[in-house]
């Protein structure tokens, strides 16, 4: 059995030798079919696009038969071929990938656009388009989000990619890096609104701290106070609720829970105030803010500051109008509250009344939803168009 290996072993270097020699034998032998096929693949790859077509189909024919011959002149024409047939076919599928854009298939540009981040997963012109794709989905006059969480998945690599220090070929539609990074930031946030509450206000939050327009733009901020409302409010205010039972006195070991449960409230109301005061001074600023938008979100807002101060309004206007010039309040980082004397008593001397009301009830949807995303900002239709392949010999 050794000896037996070893002479196969032996062997392999002269059954090496007879396959090199017999792929040179062919090569030789078909040397007329073989410049024949070379011979239409450059009749060809210069052509318009059904030509380019045929010569990207000949080209893999040639690889395929001549492209191990041995000589130095057939190694070079197959290295040529190769590499003008790697470019068309980069070249067919990022023009397929744009071209599904252009044409409104928005659902249809993330399969276009998947043999593109297959060969290259850190493709960021390819991610930034398909979070351009997935915003304009949802921005349809009937929204579409069944890309949601695919786009979502886009916008968060392209943001992460251009934080690294990589650009697309160009920032275009966008004006700038900081553009880009703003839409980026914004778009995670649409998208998961509905799904991952916590981290779309975590992007919302990014916009709004970017030097990008979607720091000005009211939706940014009617979004965050929403999400706000609705995962962190009412739950608080259902938690509330459940301890202490309206017309119920508060015993005494309760009254430090009480005050901590109103605290916890009055600091999330604090963040929605700042939310929508933001969305208010940016729409007064805005001669074209849709109206009745406006008159909802001054409802919101001048609703949750009179619960926070005693049922007044003082001191609102003068709110809204500074506080863009003041730091986003973020979670964590809101003002101290005002100590409430637990011992209060309500309109029935029996049951104490907080001084901050929640103005949400359990179960209930936020009144005024968030205003629709930008539209104009970053979806215009993708200027790029595969260039055809005109490699030289």
């Amino acid at each position: 059995m050794v000896i037996a290996a070893l002479a196969a072993l032996f062997a392999l270097p002269a059954f090496a030798q007879d396959t090199a020699g017999g792929a040179a034998a062919q090569c030789t032998a078909d040397a007329d079919a073989k410049a024949a096929l070379y011979q239409s693949f450059l009749s060809n790859y210069k052509g318009n696009p059904e030509q380019q077509k045929t010569a990207s189909q000949t080209g893999k024919d040639y690889i395929t038969k001549y492209g191990n011959c041995p000589d130095e002149s057939d190694k070079k024409i197959a290295s040529f071929i190769q590499n003008w047939v790697s470019k068309y076919d980069k070249a067919v599928r990022d023009f397929a990938c744009t071209d599904s854009f252009n044409k409104k298939d928005y659902t249809g540009t993330f399969e276009a656009c998947r043999a593109i981040l297959n060969a290259d997963p850190e493709n960021v012109d390819t991610l930034l388009l398909l979070a351009r794709a997935g915003y304009a989905n949802v921005t349809l006059p009937t929204p579409n989000k069944t890309r949601n969480a695919d786009a979502a998945r886009m916008a968060r690599r392209a943001a992460e990619l251009i934080e690294s220090g990589k650009a697309p070929a160009k920032w275009d539609p966008f004006k700038s890096r900081d553009e880009a990074l703003g839409f980026l930031y914004y778009a995670q946030g649409v998208f998961l609104s509905e799904t991952s509450p916590t981290d779309a206000a975590a992007a919302f939050i990014k916009a709004a701290q970017s030097n990008s327009t979607f720091n000005r733009e009211a939706s940014t901020y009617t979004y965050l106070a929403t999400i706000y409302e609705t995962n962190e409010l009412k739950k608080l205010v259902d938690e509330y609720t459940a301890a202490f039972p309206p017309g119920n006195p508060i015993p005494d070991e309760k009254k430090a829970q009480y005050d901590q449960m109103l605290a916890q409230i009055g600091k999330v109301q604090d963040r929605i105030i700042d939310a929508y005061a933001r969305a208010a001074a940016i729409m007064n600023a805005d001669p074209k803010a849709d109206a009745a938008r406006k008159k909802a979100v001054m409802n919101k807002l001048t609703g949750y500051y009179k619960a926070r101060h005693n049922d007044s309004d003082a001191g609102l206007n003068d709110l809204v109008a500074n506080v863009l010039s003041k730091p986003l309040m973020l979670p964590g980082q809101e003002p101290a509250p005002t100590p409430t004397p637990s011992t209060t008593t309500g309109t029935d001397g029996n049951t104490p009344k907080p001084s901050t009301q929640p103005t949400t009830t359990p179960g209930s949807k936020p009144s005024t939803p968030p205003q629709k995303p930008p539209v104009t900002k970053a979806t215009p239709s993708a200027k790029g168009r595969a260039a055809r392949t005109t490699s030289g010999r």
